[in-house]
């Protein structure tokens, strides 16, 4: 295959995704795999496609039942690359939960990232549905998560505030470590988790975290 047919099949995968269409866009996978875009080239296609997607919401130009068509055809394409993500993340024997805390497209980022996650070593599951800061501290403690990383508002500081109080009040101190993304500039930081201003940025803390205490 040529550059430029690599090149259109991850074009047509990423239009699949933006409009919502998940049997075309698990067809589209496929093909994108098959024309020789690796696994995590495909993976990267998708997480493009959600990010997208959230800056376009910010903008009013996806509502509730977009972002669920869209999310639907990121899990159908996720599907194709199952077999790669179940082989990879084996890795680390550490268990990860993702959760969204206040985000209108949160359980959308939350199935990416957590592909991302499984993708790098981590064994992840993604807490789509997710509605409060106490909600996610109780599932992955019911789940006993080593690391869980929560997707905060872009109300930055508030948030990572709120987040802290149910940490502390919770009782969940000392049973996991916490990474929260928080998707603009805050101020705010904590004694109790490192904050991460990105997801490439709590992956590759996620990762340093790993490498200093994952168990064999």
């Amino acid at each position: 295959m040529t550059l430029m047919e690599k090149e259109e099949s991850i074009r047509e995968l990423t239009a699949a995704l933006l409009a919502g269409r998940a049997e075309e866009a698990k067809q589209k996978a496929y093909a994108a795999h098959a024309k020789g875009n690796t696994e995590r080239e495909i993976l990267d296609a998708i997480m493009d496609a959600v990010n997208i997607v959230s800056d376009l919401q910010e903008l009013d130009q996806y509502d509730q039942a977009k972002i669920a068509a869209v999310e639907n055809a990121v899990s159908a394409s996720l599907e194709v690359l199952e077999e790669w993500l179940q082989s990879s993340e084996e890795k680390f024997k550490v268990k990860v939960t993702v959760g969204p805390v206040g985000l209108k497209t949160g359980a959308l980022s939350s199935l990416a990232i957590s592909a991302s996650l499984r993708a790098v070593g981590f064994r992840s599951t993604s807490l789509g549905k997710t509605q409060t800061a106490l909600d996610l501290l109780r599932n992955s403690e019911e789940l006993r998560a080593d690391l869980v990383i929560p997707l905060l508002s872009r109300d930055g500081d508030q948030q990572v505030r709120t987040f802290n109080e149910a940490y502390e009040r919770g009782g969940f101190k000392n049973k996991f470590n916490i990474i929260p993304v928080v998707d603009t500039t805050t101020d705010q930081t904590s004694e109790n988790f490192d904050i991460a201003r990105n997801v490439e940025e709590a992956i590759s803390k996620a990762t340093e975290w790993a490498l200093k205490n994952h168990r064999t």
